[in-house]
């Protein structure tokens, strides 16, 4: 089955696109943020995104690089996880885990992830070094939508 090619716009022709996860975006949502983290310790909590109250993180990029630090033979593995405080090495839910090896590139994107609200995201590995880069946005919660909407309504 093949798309019908539709346009979409509003007035002043501000048009409508689909973003590469499929979503139909009517406005521009948030531009992402970049945070940076060189894992230089193994089993070390490293803490990119902190929680905001009432909004949730979107995960849409992650990229690695193991460095010359890391073994050329044994792999490092690699988590990116949901957890509750900004030095916690305990895994709530894993977001990502891979194994890397020395001077690979991993590159994980276009992602939609939502993390739940509350989390913090951290990573951590069992071979030094490894930098790491994580993109994402934030957004009003899910389920916290319905009330904000609904309050506007009736003034």
């Amino acid at each position: 089955m093949t798309g019908i090619p539709v346009r979409i716009a509003g007035q002043g022709g501000r048009q409508a696109t689909v973003s590469s996860v499929g979503a139909l975006v009517t406005s521009p949502w948030a531009y992402d943020e970049t945070v940076f983290n060189e894992l230089a310790e193994s089993d070390t909590a490293y803490s990119f995104y902190k929680p905001r109250v009432e909004e949730q993180l979107v995960l849409t990029g992650i990229y690695a690089v193991a460095d010359k630090q890391v073994s050329g033979s044994v792999s490092a593995s690699v988590v990116i996880y949901e957890t509750t405080s900004i030095d916690s090495t305990t895994v709530s839910k894993v977001l990502l885990q891979t194994a890397m090896v020395q001077d690979q590139i991993q590159l994980f994107a276009p992602l939609n992830i939502l993390v739940k609200e509350g989390a913090f995201v951290n990573a951590k590995t069992t071979d030094d070094d490894v930098h790491m880069t994580i993109t994402g946005y934030f957004l009003p919660a899910v389920g916290h939508h319905h009330h904000r909407f609904a309050a506007g309504i009736g003034g």
